[in-house]
């Protein structure tokens, strides 16, 4: 790759890079990595392609996913509905 020397786009996200900066602002490529593409995920400790999400919940809780808080959807889209329409029929008797 061309060396790159701010400021301009940033070789990897085409982000403008202000002057004095030794690294984008935008996706972290910088002159020490070659200002490559895989910079933006450098040093954020993601897990790696072998992650293995059922082993993770084996390990963290037992096998089992943690419960679901809430209601779903289709509750809530119901007792809006009710809702809207108890508030429409005291409107038409108060009215």
């Amino acid at each position: 790759m061309a060396r790159f020397k701010p400021p301009g786009s940033c070789p990897a996200c085409h982000e403008p890079v202000p002057a004095r900066r030794n690294s984008c602002p935008h996706c972290g490529a910088s002159e020490a990595d070659g200002w490559s593409d895989e910079a933006h995920a450098d040093g954020l400790d993601l897990p790696d392609d072998s992650f293995d999400y059922d082993q993770f919940v084996q390990r963290e809780f037992g096998g089992t996913p943690p419960p679901k808080v809430g209601f779903d959807s289709k509750t809530l889209w119901w007792a809006t509905a009710v809702l809207l329409l108890a508030a429409l029929t005291a409107a038409y008797w108060w009215h």
